[in-house]
């Protein structure tokens, strides 16, 4: 599981690049060179990831042996033409939180099936690198719950894009959840606790300008993955 967590890594870093409406605009002028710019990425950031582990052997799609260098490019042209294929259209009015997780799901299970088990079989852990899992969660409760909640509510009302300041804050308050259940021992129960009513206390003074939703959801998700986390560092 040590070459998935990293992958998954490396998808996230890319997500947080291009997962933005200038690359889209980009993207949908120049297609092709978006899809090379893409793939490059993917490609260079998990080769960086990845280092020696790419001279083991990949399983492609689970079943063929080959090159970690082949297996690593055979990800990354999926993960660009993933990025393509579930593309959020203009006007599109509903939809976007399926088109998200079939996205990410999509992008998941093809690292998964590349991706060499061995290491889980042996030792029965799948999370044996705790940095690696430790970064996967800060962006996925910073970049990637902002996009997820954004989502949800242009479903529901069809909100307008978040203020650079709204997403900056919302970021910022789902890590420290995600932060403070990192705390040792059961004192991250309590802080977290504090840190929810905090939180309510400035959106109803409106000190702080987001939905009820993306409080109630950022605090439950940003505790769930710090939950995944936590058990990395703590419970192996």
């Amino acid at each position: 599981m040590i070459i998935f967590w990293r992958l998954i890594l490396a998808y996230y870093i890319c997500a947080v690049l291009f997962y933005n409406r200038s690359f889209f605009a980009w993207r949908s002028r120049k297609p092709f060179w978006a899809a090379v710019v893409q793939a490059a990425a993917y490609f260079g950031v998990g080769a960086v990831l990845c280092g020696p582990l790419l001279e083991v052997k990949w399983p492609l799609l689970g079943v063929w042996p080959v090159s970690g260098w082949i297996g690593l490019a055979a990800v990354s042209l999926f993960q660009t033409y993933n990025n393509g294929m579930w593309v959020f259209r203009a006007g599109q009015q509903k939809g976007h939180v399926l088109t998200f997780l079939a996205h990410d799901f999509q992008a998941w299970l093809f690292v998964f099936l590349c991706s060499p088990l061995r290491t889980l079989y042996e030792t029965g852990n799948p999370v044996p690198e705790p940095w690696a899992v430790f970064c996967v969660g800060v962006l996925v409760v910073t970049k990637m719950f902002s996009v997820f909640i954004y989502m949800t509510e242009q479903d529901l009302y069809g909100r307008d894009e978040p203020t650079i300041d709204e997403s900056f804050v919302t970021m910022l308050m789902r890590l420290i959840f995600y932060l403070i259940v990192l705390l040792p021992g059961w004192r991250w129960a309590v802080w977290c606790v504090v840190w929810l009513l905090a939180c309510r206390v400035a959106r109803r003074n409106r000190l702080l300008d987001f939905s009820r939703f993306a409080l109630y959801f950022g605090a439950l998700g940003a505790t769930a993955v710090g939950f995944l986390a936590r058990w990395s560092f703590y419970l192996q």
